[in-house]
Formats: C-alpha cells, sequence, structure tokens
C-alpha cells in the first residue's frame, strides 16, 4: 500500500518509536549517569505510545490473529531461545509461557486481540477505559503477576491500547476530535510542562530511580514503588502521547514513514543484534557511546525496516494462508472494519 494511501502522521510516529526502541535496547550497553538518564525518559513514554498505535488499528480477526500474532510470536520465541543457549551460552529452557526478552509485546498483543470484543462489547465503551486504568492499577497488589504470561505488561498498558482502539472508532473518537480543536498554544503548556517536570525530576533524583519502574513487569512490591508512582508513570506517558499526535506531522517524513511502515522486523530482528553486542562488550559510558548507539540504531533501522528486509523474513512474520475453517475469515468475525 502506497503511503499516502495510509496514515501518514501514524506511519511517522511508528517510525519514530521504533528507532526509540532500538536505540533504548542500545543505551542499556552504554552505561553512565546520562545513558541511564536517557534510557529512562525514553522509556516513560516509548511503549505505551506504541500500544496506543497498535490499539488504533487493531481489530478482532481470528485469521489475523494465528497468522499474525500467534504464528511469528512461536516462530521467534524459538528461535530468540535458541540463540540464546546456542550463541549466548545461556541456559533459557525451551518454554512458550513466558515470553523471551522483547517478545512480551507479542504476547501481550495476543492478550489485548482477545479482550477487544469485551472492550467493543461495553455498551457506554468510555466506561471501557476507567475499567482498565483500574485493572492497570490494582496489578500492582499482586505479587504473583510478573513476566509470566507477560501479565503484568498487559493488564499496566492496557488502558493505553483500549485508549488508542476507542479513540479511532469507539466513544473516545468523539473526545479525541475535540483534543484535536484545542489550539497548541493553550495544550502545549500543559503537556509540555508536565513532561519537562518529570524529565527534570528523573535527572534530580537519578541516583534513586529505577529502571524496573518504566517496564510494568513487576508488581509494586517486587519493584521497590508503589501505586501513586504507577498513577503519575500512566499520566506522563498519556501526555507523551498527546503531545507527539499535535508535533509529528500529517504527511510523510521522509525515511520515517517508510521506516513506519516496517516496524515488525526492525523489532523481532533488532534484538539478536543487540543480545550479541551486548554479549561482546559494554560499552564505553560517554557521551561517545551515546552517539554511537544512535548511529547503530540508525543502522539497524534503516537495514531492517525495509520493504526488502520484510520480503526477505516474510516466511517469519506471517503465517501462510491456510484453508481451514477456524483460520478462514468466515470463523470469527472482525470487531471492526480495517483501517
Amino acid at each position: 500500500m502506497a503511503i499516502s494511501q495510509r496514515n501518514a502522521r501514524f506511519d511517522n510516529l511508528k517510525g519514530i518509536l521504533i528507532f526509540l526502541v532500538v536505540f533504548g535496547h542500545l543505551l542499556e550497553l552504554v552505561g553512565g549517569p546520562a545513558a541511564a538518564w536517557l534510557y529512562r525518559l525514553i522509556y516513560s513514554f516509548h511503549m505505551p505510545a506504541f500500544v496506543f498505535c497498535s490499539g488504533w488499528f487493531a481489530r478482532f480477526d481470528a485469521e489475523r490473529f494465528f497468522r499474525r500474532l500467534l504464528y511469528p510470536y512461536l516462530v521467534y520465541q524459538t528461535l530468540y531461545l535458541l540463540f540464546d543457549r546456542l550463541v549466548l551460552h545461556g541456559k533459557a529452557p525451551l518454554q512458550y509461557t513466558t515470553p523471551y526478552w522483547l517478545l512480551w509485546y507479542l504476547f501481550s498483543m495476543m492478550l489485548w486481540t482477545l479482550l477487544l470484543p469485551l472492550i467493543d462489547g461495553v455498551k457506554n465503551s468510555r466506561a471501557a477505559l476507567p475499567g482498565c486504568l483500574a485493572a492497570a492499577m490494582a496489578a500492582g497488589f499482586d505479587p504473583t503477576i510478573g513476566y509470566g504470561m507477560s501479565l503484568s505488561r498487559t493488564l499496566v498498558l492496557l488502558p493505553f491500547f483500549a485508549a488508542g482502539h476507542l479513540a479511532a472508532g469507539g466513544e473516545l473518537k468523539s473526545l479525541h476530535n475535540r483534543l484535536a480543536q484545542i489550539s497548541n498554544f493553550r495544550l502545549f503548556p500543559v503537556l509540555g510542562g508536565w513532561i519537562l517536570i518529570s524529565g527534570v525530576m528523573l535527572w534530580l533524583r537519578r541516583a534513586a530511580v529505577r529502571s524496573v519502574w518504566f517496564y510494568a513487569s513487576c508488581s509494586y512490591k517486587g519493584a521497590h514503588y508503589d501505586l501513586e508512582l504507577r498513577v503519575i508513570l500512566l499520566a506522563t506517558g498519556a501526555a507523551w502521547i498527546l503531545l507527539l499526535l499535535r508535533i509529528v506531522p500529517k504527511h510523510p517524513l521522509p525515511f520515517l514513514a517508510s521506516l513506519g511502515q516496517h516496524t515488525l522486523p526492525v523489532f523481532l530482528l533488532h534484538g539478536f543484534f543487540v543480545r550479541s553486542m551486548g554479549a561482546l562488550h559494554p560499552g564505553p559510558g560517554s557521551a561517545e557511546g551515546i552517539v554511537l548507539a544512535a548511529c547503530t540504531a540508525l543502522f539497524l533501522c534503516a537495514a531492517l525496516g525495509n520493504r526488502f528486509t520484510a520480503a526477505l523474513f516474510a516466511p517469519t512474520l506471517c503465517a501462510p494462508r491456510l484453508n481451514l475453517l477456524f483460520l478462514s475469515r468466515k470463523g470469527l468475525p472482525s470487531s471492526r472494519p480495517a483501517r
């Protein structure tokens, strides 16, 4: 599909976000206070924004679920576990209930997709979002909710997925349209002020801040934080999303729009490079290390986020069509027409 036929703003936004995903993973190898602050700043919004984008275009479709979510998860969970054992000499067992590192996103996408009929089935879909927020905050009180089944991240980030889905075509669409009518002069001071304060606080308290707070992968007790901090992090992610939706252009940007159309191969493949680099050397804790990480992220995005790489790895990214009843479009209907 040509860029002009797509939602160019979301292509641009996804291009920015996938670069930040790769850059953030590489910053872990750099070390030092500046890299740690930048890493946590990125993690305060890039995954909430990505989840929002996923919710915007999500629909419940049985064939799509099996071919584009379950299939690549099974393929790459196997590949990463074998890579960990054979190349990195790790001891990761071959299992499929706890996603390997970055594969939590695919697993959570499966769970979010399965929840779509429930979200769409709420009589007043605006009531679905408070319910998702309540689940996100309540999940932290249960110490058994963590990495297994990607349950913690699924629940904590569920409000962003639901918000994207409802803003695109549900009851929140009218609210989204009203927000779009508010002038930047009125909106930017509020959003920018909140983001600036959170960024400054991250720097001033950098010695006490823990990266695990931003992963949404543990309970309050397990990550040594509390409900108040989770609410602040959710609000910060929401502020970033609103700001990005206002400042990212509607017209396709060179490189970013194309990259935004091929985020899946970047997401799934860059981990092999990052894991290999992490096993070889930790990287310098300096400004040069940050610049090197940014340049490496840009290179990986360019090499992996294009139609040639997508075509080459297509057999691993999407299952072939099978003439089976439970995979056909006559099985379970889509919850919403494709956008």
